[in-house]
């Protein structure tokens, strides 16, 4: 990911590595056709970059699959903005938490079984976009 003047996109550093719809396919053990459908359904996370190249955030495969819940969470922030790349930002980044401490990210919640969690916040989240 490139701005136009060649040096690095920020949002390279946010969004960390990235698949391609055939890298990703591999991983997963799909079709390449099945990465376009999932992606489509809001099932896998695709991001579209200035040149118009299809990526797939790394963070979103844990293990060889899909980090469970992360359909359903697409989903829900799909209904405060049409951004992949901020969905993409809110999903990966650490914020603090009430008490100051840095508490672990959305996909790091999801990863450790906290979907009920994530859910509420994106909803909250989703709500606020679209206010």
């Amino acid at each position: 990911m490139t701005n136009s003047d060649d040096n690095p996109s920020p949002w390279a550093e946010i969004i960390g590595p990235c698949y391609t719809a055939a890298s990703l396919a591999r991983v997963l053990s799909w079709a390449e056709s099945d990465v376009a459908e999932a992606a489509a359904s809001l099932t896998v996370l695709e991001l579209r970059t200035i040149d118009d190249v299809l990526l797939y955030p790394a963070f979103q495969v844990w293990d060889g699959q899909l980090v469970p819940g992360l359909g359903d969470v697409l989903r829900v922030l799909s209904t405060g903005t049409k951004g992949r790349w901020t969905w993409a930002q809110w999903l990966h980044t650490r914020v603090d938490d009430e008490s100051g401490e840095e508490a672990p990210s959305a996909i790091e919640q999801l990863l450790s079984g906290q979907l009920d969690d994530v859910l509420r916040d994106a909803r909250h989240t989703a709500w606020a976009w679209s206010s």
